[in-house]
């Protein structure tokens, strides 16, 4: 009687391990699932930014640009060089030079962008494996839960049949 109680104590302490186990897996997950949400608002939010300071940036580069040519411009003016080739020239320069900046700092928030995205895709990735490891977790103690019943049931000697007995 004794060793039946014994055992009947030992299921009973095994199943609550394992179902609270499989709590707190759930909980692991849903932080993770949290996580992974938090990491999504950080990459909107730092995507707002830089595209904030990329078009301050266009708008600073704009203005000098516009600045240089109308410095330019006035000095031609008092100068008497207007309508001057190299006054044609300088302006064009200008322009040119803005064009060129405007496309290197596209390429810049591009390169953002991606390693921005790159970030949030590895924290997803790493937030599907923790949900995945946690699902084995569980799995693990479902199955030792079954290898201990199994156990005190008398194992794979509960299924073998009485020897028959000869007369």
């Amino acid at each position: 009687m004794t060793a039946v109680i014994t055992a009947a104590v030992a299921v009973t302490t095994y199943a609550y391990g394992t179902y609270k186990s499989i709590e707190e897996n759930k909980k692991g997950r849903q932080a993770t699932e949290r996580a992974q949400a938090a990491s999504e608002r950080q990459y909107a939010a730092e995507s707002k930014k830089a595209e904030v300071q990329n078009i301050r940036s266009v708008r600073q580069q704009i203005r000098q640009a516009r600045v240089a040519q109308s410095s330019m411009l006035n000095v031609g003016a008092q100068t008497g060089g207007m309508g001057g080739s190299g006054l044609a020239g300088g302006v064009s320069s200008i322009g040119s030079q803005l064009g060129s900046n405007l496309g290197y700092m596209s390429e810049i928030a591009a390169v953002n962008t991606a390693i921005g995205k790159a970030g949030l895709d590895y924290s997803r990735a790493m937030g599907e494996a923790s949900m995945a490891s946690s699902r084995a977790n569980e799995y693990a103690a479902v199955a030792g839960l079954g290898s201990t019943i199994f156990g005190a049931v008398g194992g794979a000697g509960a299924f073998k049949s009485p020897a028959p007995k000869v007369s």
